[in-house]
């Protein structure tokens, strides 16, 4: 049963994403689909290489974003924001009610 609960899952992302293929998936039409359609669907769609079934298939991205600050300048901020006390040194630094504010935003 996960099988075809997860085969159902890969049809409904892949369908809604399927704005941006070249082609329209069946599930545009607003029709409700079978199990049997919504497999034979997956199973034409891997077959045709539309889904990604390794990390192989996923595109590449690139490892480092390129800095438009040196190594100097970003440890030279460092140490001026934790001379002025903006870094934490200690668990008794930490605001906890400051932290969670700025975590629920």
């Amino acid at each position: 049963m996960q099988a075809k609960s997860l085969i159902a899952a890969l049809f409904a992302v892949t369908t809604a994403t399927s704005a941006f293929a070249q082609s329209a998936a069946p599930a545009t039409t607003g029709q409700q689909l079978s199990r049997e359609q919504v497999t034979a669907e997956y199973v034409r769609a891997r077959n045709a290489g539309e889904i990604a079934t390794s990390e192989v298939d996923y595109p590449k991205t690139s490892a480092t974003a390129a800095s438009q600050v040196t190594r100097e300048q970003v440890m030279a901020e460092f140490y001026a924001a934790r001379k002025a006390g903006l870094i934490p040194q200690t668990e008794a630094d930490f605001d906890v009610a400051q932290t969670a504010k700025h975590v629920v935003q």
